[in-house]
């Protein structure tokens, strides 16, 4: 929680069920193991009939970022391995130090993100000396300037979501003044448009926790199904919450990371690091 619109729906409950029933338990990925088969075609969204978009009429036109045949399309196997790399971090702790791939991270928001892709050999960091600011910043500089920037209600599984205002950066009292403070991945999106994404909550470590775009000033729904969850922090401990604190609520948009994969692709050449005794593997 620190430093760190619409046509169809990206429903992964098998895959997401079975990372949340397996990340206590479950060995970490082996590195080099082939990514499970991709699953069938996405549902609908209930409710709303959703249909494609007119012939001739694209994306951008309509201010989507993909058409509504690619938002549709079956879970990817990079976006599976996404869910994968995710798995081997749950339940770490704030701050905890891992190596993935001979690197060493410190699972801080940032760090949660780098480690998540690096594992698929892509470095989000590539890019960070050309810009300024903390790491969120960079990061989304990075999206938006490699054109993967975008703001669409249902996003696709190894999206990076970038947040606003979660904590005072700055230090100077204003809790509306502190852009690009904040940084997960999708890992799936029900059929009401709720987002499993995976983060670093700051008091209890690498988490699934959720974010709805259709309700983002909703905790919950009327059956008592959370929708969003809190993100934004008090600016003194102790002190109240901010107006604005569901993870919806201080949303500010998604990277399609993955579509940039071969332009962050880590080097070949890369300097691995001796492991220490005390480091949690994450390979």
């Amino acid at each position: 929680m620190r430093i760190c619109s619409t046509f169809t729906t990206l429903a992964l409950p098998i895959i997401l069920a079975s990372v949340l029933a397996s990340c206590s338990s479950a060995p970490p990925a082996v590195q080099g193991a082939s990514a499970p088969a991709p699953q069938g075609p996405l549902a609908q969204p209930a409710g709303k009939a959703v249909t494609a978009p007119p012939s001739g009429v694209s994306a951008e036109a309509l201010g989507l970022y993909r058409s509504s045949e690619a938002a549709r399309m079956p879970t990817s196997e990079d976006e599976l391995r996404v869910l994968a790399s995710a798995k081997t971090l749950i339940g770490l702790p704030p701050n905890a130090k891992v190596i993935v791939n001979g690197k060493q991270f410190v699972l801080d928001c940032i760090g949660t993100v780098s480690a998540i892709f690096y594992h698929m050999d892509i470095d989000v960091t590539k890019d960070f000396d050309k810009y300024t600011g903390n790491g969120v910043n960079r990061l989304c500089m990075t999206l938006k300037d490699r054109g993967v920037l975008h703001s669409d209600k249902y996003p696709r599984p190894g999206d990076v979501i970038i947040w606003d205002n979660t904590w005072d950066a700055n230090d100077n009292g204003d809790r509306l003044d502190d852009p690009r403070t904040h940084a997960g991945v999708v890992l799936a999106v029900d059929e009401d448009g709720t987002i499993h994404y995976v983060h670093e909550n700051m008091f209890k470590g690498v988490m699934i926790e959720l974010m709805n775009l259709l309700r983002p000033r909703d905790a919950n729904d009327e059956t008592g199904k959370r929708l969003n969850s809190s993100l934004a922090i008090s600016t003194a401990p102790g002190g109240p919450k901010p107006e604005r604190y569901l993870a919806g609520d201080v949303f500010d948009a998604f990277g399609d990371l993955l579509r940039i994969k071969d332009a962050l692709k880590v080097a070949e050449n890369r300097e691995e690091i001796e492991i220490p005794g005390e480091l949690a593997l994450a390979q």
